[in-house]
């Protein structure tokens, strides 16, 4: 395939594979938030004192436990942290807690797999039966990198009855995920339909270690946070848990339920759809790496943004959102403005301050 018709290709290639955790019609309703008094022309001072003091209000009343970083052209001028990182110890967090991303870590993928596009070694059109000559489940065989990135691939998704009865210690790389998810029925054939599809994006991690000829953990490692300076980022493991990483703590029970640790609605270890550990601060430095072109050329780091080729700061909007069980997380940018909430808590209250506080920033969108 020639340059120009991958990078026609990679234009469907979303980083919108990274929506908002789904919020299910019964699940918690989106807090109400006091109102907050910023705008683009407050001063550095003004916006880290009354963020701080708002996100400190909001953990008052239970709504909020993460960790926030605002940064204007890629330069931290807040950050902070309220809560706990644990229900065992009640440790306070602190800045350099390590947060489970969610899907959020599915950026990560498809860097990685525009990295081995602009390395001439993977074509958006090829299939996973090129790619993967054993891979057991012959409706998905023909399903394109293309379509795996933009979940129209129908490789089943992790999560469901057959996932819920697994023992998570057989979840401990994404090599295992992709071995659990091959072996599921395929949701529908390769194009036919549209569903988002954790499923997909562990079949790409797959792809980037057969291609790479490393696990797709040490690719990720080397190629994506080495080369944006994300040393606080990696895949930690439940068997030995680290006491600098916050553990997952929900509700199951309901919105009135009482919080307990939910680890146990997830795998031993991370994936190439989600669930990586990392900080604010890598975050920025990999949102920062991005724009300034050092992890892609300026072609595929502008299809990847969606954005327009720009040779000195990459200005596309963005964002990047993940939860589940104890985890919600996101990342808003546009160049000039980053905003970065990460929580140890069920949805969707990540959701309800990015959305009050980013546009507070960044000032409506253009339209």
């Amino acid at each position: 395939m020639s340059t120009k018709s991958a990078l026609m290709a990679l234009a469907a290639l979303a980083l919108c594979a990274l929506p908002a955790a789904a919020q299910d019609d019964d699940g918690p309703p989106m807090p109400q938030l006091p109102p907050l008094a910023l705008t683009p022309q407050s001063t550095d001072a003004e916006i880290a004192s009354r963020l701080d003091a708002w996100l400190a209000e909001l953990a008052e009343d239970a709504v909020f436990n993460g960790a926030v970083l605002a940064a204007r052209n890629g330069r931290e001028i807040y950050a902070g942290v309220h809560g706990v990182t644990d229900l065992a110890s009640n440790a306070p967090l602190t800045r350099d807690t390590r947060f489970p991303l969610a899907s959020i870590g599915k950026a990560f993928t498809h860097v990685a797999i525009a990295q081995l596009i602009e390395a001439g070694r993977l074509s958006p059109d090829d299939t996973i039966a090129e790619l993967l000559p054993d891979y057991p489940n012959a409706a998905s065989r023909s399903a394109t990198v293309a379509q795996l990135l933009t979940h129209r691939a129908g490789v089943a998704d992790i999560f469901g009855p057959a996932f819920r009865a697994l023992p998570k210690e057989q979840l401990a790389s994404n090599h295992d995920y992709y071995q659990f998810v091959a072996a599921q029925p395929a949701t529908f054939a390769p194009g036919a339909g549209e569903e988002y599809c954790n499923g997909c994006y562990v079949v790409l991690g797959e792809i980037i270690a057969r291609v790479s000829g490393r696990s797709y953990e040490d690719y990720i490692a080397e190629n994506v946070f080495a080369g944006a300076g994300m040393s606080r980022s990696g895949f930690l493991s439940q068997a030995d848990f680290p006491a600098d990483a916050a553990r997952f703590i929900g509700r199951p029970q309901g919105p009135q339920g009482p919080l307990v640790d939910v680890s146990r609605f997830h795998g031993y270890a991370g994936s190439a759809a989600g669930n990586v550990y990392s900080t604010p601060r890598d975050l920025l430095a990999f949102d920062n790496a991005l724009r300034e072109h050092r992890l892609l050329n300026p072609a595929l780091t502008a299809e990847v943004l969606r954005g327009q080729p720009e040779t000195g700061r990459a200005t596309a909007r963005i964002g990047f959102a993940g939860g589940g069980p104890g985890v919600n997380t996101m990342l808003y940018g546009n160049g000039a403005v980053t905003l970065i909430i990460l929580t140890n808590r069920d949805p969707p209250a990540v959701e309800a301050i990015g959305q009050t506080v980013f546009p507070l920033l960044a000032g409506p969108r253009p339209q």
